[in-house]
């Protein structure tokens, strides 16, 4: 990814955040299958029903309130 790329979409669903969106709530895009696999969007897709973006920068420091803990 180069520097000034954002993170929009679920790659295992190769579906955007704004697309995922369209289609429903959170609770639907998991459903769908989004963020199951790698589990790498899940923090950005929460991010994005939350904040309304659908483009976060790779290390954007609101990530911390979406990331799982253990």
């Amino acid at each position: 990814m180069c520097e000034d790329e954002k993170v929009n979409r679920c790659e295992c669903l190769g579906k955007t955040f704004a697309t995922l969106k369209e289609q429903g709530t959170l609770e639907d895009a998991v459903a769908a299958g989004a963020g199951q696999e790698c589990e790498g969007c899940l923090p950005y897709l929460k991010l994005a029903y939350a904040s309304g973006e659908d483009a976060f920068d790779l290390e954007d420091p609101r990530l911390s309130e979406y990331e799982q803990t253990p």
